[in-house]
């Protein structure tokens, strides 16, 4: 007889033949299987050794990613179970469970397998989010909107995937990615106009060169670019950053406006000038510039990825609904928590963050910038790849554009850099390499009119100012086996 039980923390109250087609649908059915194996627990099952099969099965996928059939199984419980009669008595079911020939209707088993384990990860969620209120701990607040949100957005089998062709119209439309564009030209035309909305950009850089700027840069591009897909606005920015003073990102956006450099914005000469073009209303910069941008400095160490994502909430709930969002630079933020609770390394914590970011972009339909910190070894070099990103490589891999700034010292004293692109998900990435490009730090403005006469051609003064062939082979190569 099937065991009914009145409370349903477990399986039993659907009865024993439910709990043996169920775990015979799993394994027959892979895609249902990966559809919830995020919330499936083992322990919901009442019979010890269905537990422990579909314990196996969670176990394996997690490690190789693969759904296990009867076979591998099997190999599971041979390999792994120590008592000879536990043995016995497991491989005995697995091959019951593949004989027996249920009649199965797939509509309300899955339905019911589908509300039970969300309901049970949803206790869960709620049971975690009860213990952090009592622990009283803020900075862990921000976690309990995820672990709700986690439970709630389960993938089911309704929506485990699509058919081809089905949405063609929208597929092939021309603004099928929506690209926010950087301002540096022949970089966006290799990006195919810019960072997409959703996208999450790197640029890997080290420390000196200017990345601060480029991304102010980037944000007063993005603010003043004008398209059908902003209603010709301009795109609405958040531009985050933690070392420099409210006073120098200010003067930053100034020297965009004004074209000084912010250092001599204040001087006899140039004062009155940058006051009159940034105190007129009606200049077209300076007007784009105030109602797309807004700018925060935030305290670092102290801000988490999920920190960000409340901050651009509040933002929207306000009525500023961004378009892009910069984080200047990666290594001032918290590391973010991993709420699944399994053992963490300051690498791994790396990794959990920029996937976080990678999220927050996807949700919010936002393109986001951040920049890392290079390894040391990358200082005063010519080039710099995505194999000088500093820390764990998982901030790199799940960038969808990785970008890099080098900078020897010859070139400081010229005001020029060496930029690659070492990651384009979106497409084929075409031109990598951009030798030589005139920046101004103090205007946040890249100069590429002068790469058509040098195209991908070096860079070093020893070669009248072109990059060596085997660095550019180097350049292009790492980039497109990425």
């Amino acid at each position: 007889m099937s065991r009914v039980s009145n409370v349903k923390t477990n399986l039993g109250y659907l009865g024993d033949a439910y709990q043996e087609m169920l775990v015979k649908y799993f394994i027959e059915t892979p895609k249902f299987f990966i559809s919830l194996v995020s919330i499936i627990d083992q322990n919901m099952f009442t019979d010890e050794h269905l537990r422990r099969i579909v314990g196996m099965m969670k176990d394996r996928y997690s490690k190789v990613g693969i759904s296990p059939n009867y076979n591998d199984i099997e190999v599971l419980i041979s390999s792994t179970v120590n008592d000879a009669i536990t043995v016995e008595q497991m491989i005995a079911k697995i091959k019951d469970l593949k004989d027996k020939n249920f009649n199965i209707d797939v509509e309300l088993l899955t339905s019911n397998a589908e509300k039970f384990f969300k309901q049970q990860n949803l206790a869960k969620a709620i049971n975690k989010c009860t213990e952090i209120l009592k622990r009283g701990n803020s900075d862990n607040y921000f976690t309990m909107e995820d672990l709700i949100k986690k439970a709630l957005d389960v993938n089911m089998t309704t929506n485990l995937g699509h058919h081809l062709f089905e949405t063609l119209e929208d597929d092939l439309k021309e603004d099928y990615r929506c690209a926010i564009p950087t301002g540096a030209d022949k970089l966006d035309e290799s990006l195919y106009g810019g960072l997409g909305k959703g996208e999450l950009g790197v640029i890997i850089s080290p420390l000196g060169i200017g990345k601060t700027s480029c991304t102010t840069g980037f944000c007063a591009n993005a603010a003043i670019s004008k398209t059908e897909d902003n209603n010709y606005q301009g795109y609405k920015v958040l531009h985050f950053f933690f070392e420099d003073t409210e006073v120098a990102i200010k003067r930053k956006y100034y020297g965009y406006v004004t074209n000084i450099d912010a250092c001599e914005l204040s001087t006899p000469i140039n004062r009155p000038i940058a006051m009159k073009i940034l105190s007129d209303n009606n200049n077209e910069l300076r007007k784009l510039l105030y109602q797309n941008i807004i700018y925060q400095r935030l305290t670092t160490g102290e801000y988490s990825a999920s920190d960000i994502k409340y901050l651009i909430q509040q933002y929207i709930s306000k009525g500023f609904i961004p378009d892009m969002v910069v984080i200047d630079y990666f290594e001032c933020l918290k590391p973010e928590k991993n709420i699944d609770g399994y053992n963490e390394t300051e690498w791994t914590r790396e990794g959990i963050t920029m996937r976080k970011l990678e999220a927050i972009a996807k949700e919010f339909n936002l393109a986001i910038w951040v920049p890392v910190q290079s390894t040391k070894n990358a200082i005063n070099q010519e080039y710099v790849g995505v194999e000088h990103g500093g820390g764990s490589v998982m901030k790199t891999q799940i960038g969808h554009i990785v970008i890099s700034l080098a900078q020897t010292l010859e070139q400081k004293e010229q005001g020029k850099l060496n930029l690659f692109i070492g990651k384009l998900r979106a497409a084929k990435i075409g031109r990598t390499s951009f030798p030589n490009v005139r920046f101004n730090n103090g205007t946040c403005k890249f100069d590429m009119s002068e790469l058509d006469s040098i195209d991908n051609e070096p860079i070093n003064d020893s070669n009248n100012g072109k990059m060596s062939k085997s660095l550019e082979k180097r350049a292009n190569g790492i980039a497109k086996s990425i």
